[in-house]
């Protein structure tokens, strides 16, 4: 990959006033359209829901959220190798999710906004890129593996839960699907040789390019049992369906049995794909709804969740993109001490150099 082709040549980080505008284009309609859901038929219970949720249920949502947003933090900086300092890695990854608040789209946003963070601080764009990906990957790949053991779980009756073979095992087979076409996508060459020459065709090769080498460093991270990498992967989904389920006992009766609930989950948050505001909750209470729970349960459910899953990487990501400003006008102080020792014997050297060869990380 070369360096010029990474999109973030000119990239800036995004500043207080724009941020500050994405919030309110976020916040502004999510209010209305909260105002508005209550008052419909059988939705009317809501606020009194909300406002008798259990505060022990409420403190336990919260408290797994910021396990969830500390997992993040030990995968983010296993996958760049542990080059950032701790403060770096803390202050970026908080960054990263915050934007991924305020830019919607599956958790591609914020990490896009981490890869500019990365550049600025120094490192390799090569490096950076395909690490980006690959933390999105590996993170995806989580996503897609918990949906597969949950579906095929259920199915089979390992798991405790009444569905549907539709709603069970179809979505079990399609996030196995998903995995195995991420993984050969890279390898095959059609695509490239039926598209119509000019930027079509280059911008067709680029994202190969990007998606094969993060599939690479993705391999090469699991191959090797990076331990920051796959318990954070693991960490940051685990505790966050934990902080919906603390959610669910906080507003009324028990959710649904595990299997179900990770499906619903997982399947639930593919609504953030589409960036608009209230796709992500939109997508979750259609989804337990349709996995059994009540209307008005799911819906004071998922606001009290969303309140907690917006709100703490929100105002951790203002936190977190402040400092990585300071850090940014020193940028030796983003750098862990081994990369620096390495800098001082080798001044002419940039403070992050490339790591070894990454044979050709994802959710």
């Amino acid at each position: 990959m070369t360096a010029h082709a990474l999109p973030t040549e000119s990239a800036e980080l995004p500043s207080t006033r724009q941020i500050a505008r994405k919030l309110a284009i976020v916040a502004i309609p999510l209010a209305i359209a909260a105002v508005l859901a209550t008052q419909l038929p059988g939705l009317k219970d809501i606020p009194h829901q909300l406002a008798g949720a259990d505060g022990g249920w409420i403190a336990a949502a919260l408290i797994l959220q910021l396990l969830s947003t500390a997992s993040f933090a030990l995968a983010f900086h296993g996958v760049y190798d542990k080059r950032p300092s701790v403060r770096a890695t803390t202050s970026m990854s908080m960054a990263v999710q915050g934007l991924n608040v305020v830019l919607p789209s599956g958790g591609a946003g914020g990490l896009a906004v981490g890869a500019v963070l990365l550049d600025r601080a120094g490192v390799p764009r090569s490096f950076a890129a395909s690490r980006t990906v690959a933390l999105f990957l590996i993170t995806s790949l989580v996503s897609f593996v918990a949906v597969a053991i949950a579906g095929f779980g259920v199915a089979a009756g390992v798991l405790s839960g009444e569905a549907t073979l539709t709603v069970t095992l179809l979505p079990g087979i399609a996030a196995l699907l998903v995995i195995v076409a991420v993984f050969a996508l890279p390898r095959s060459q059609g695509p490239l040789n039926t598209a119509p020459a000019g930027r079509f065709r280059t911008a067709l090769a680029n994202a190969r390019e990007y998606l094969r080498e993060g599939v690479g460093a993705s391999a090469e991270l699991l191959r090797s049992g990076d331990r920051l990498v796959i318990a954070g992967a693991i960490g940051y989904f685990a505790f966050d369906v934990a902080s919906l389920a603390a959610a669910f006992h906080a507003v009324g009766p028990a959710g649904l049995p595990v299997g179900l609930l990770v499906l619903a989950y997982t399947l639930g948050h593919g609504g953030a794909i589409i960036p608009i505001p209230g796709s992500a909750e939109g997508g979750l209470i259609g989804m337990f709804v349709l996995y059994g729970m009540p209307v008005t349960t799911a819906t004071a459910a998922v606001l009290a969740y969303r309140a907690l899953h917006a709100g703490v990487p929100m105002l951790l990501g203002a936190i977190g993109l402040a400092d990585v400003r300071r850090l940014l006008r020193d940028p030796a102080q983003a750098v862990a001490p081994r990369a620096r020792v390495k800098l001082r014997h080798h001044p002419a050297a940039p403070p992050f150099a490339p790591g070894p060869a990454i044979s050709a990380s994802a959710a």
